[in-house]
């Protein structure tokens, strides 16, 4: 089994849209992939914006729930691929965890998109969220393609 990681500021929002859609294409097509999420500077106390359960409950995701959780060295370390939301997160998690280095990438790097950050929706309005998750799932959706490739 395959362990993807996903990491943005404080998993409430980027990595939660990533980590549970990602959960539910690869539960469609059977992958052996297993996914996670958490934040470089995440709080257990935030709560997760409405509007992030709202477009993963669209997206077939049922019962979500989430804890923002902490990303630590163990967790990077535990991980076979992490995908980071923006360069500066990549670059933070291989400060954390330089093993990880070498299987870190942003997301749209990974997914062979382009080289950009996917933009960070918190504290925005529902409409921002909404282009931030196309964007997410685009992402997913080839990063999955290539994730596919690697487990059969």
């Amino acid at each position: 089994m395959k362990k993807v990681l996903f990491v943005c500021t404080g998993n409430t929002c980027r990595s939660v849209l990533a980590h549970y859609y990602a959960a539910r294409l690869a539960a469609d097509q059977k992958l052996p992939l297993e996914f996670s999420s958490a934040g470089l500077a995440a709080d257990k106390d935030i709560p997760q914006p409405p509007v992030v359960a709202a477009l993963l409950k669209k997206e077939g995701v049922r019962d979500f729930s989430h804890v923002p959780q902490q990303l630590t060295a163990e967790k990077a370390a535990g991980a076979d691929l992490i995908l980071a939301m923006t360069a500066a997160h990549k670059a933070r998690i291989a400060e954390l965890c330089p093993s990880a280095a070498g299987r870190t990438f942003t997301l749209l790097e990974y997914a062979g998109l382009r080289s950009d950050d996917i933009a960070d929706p918190y504290g925005r309005d529902d409409l921002f969220y909404f282009e931030v998750f196309k964007a997410i799932k685009s992402a997913v959706t080839a990063a999955l393609e290539k994730l596919k490739k690697e487990v059969e």
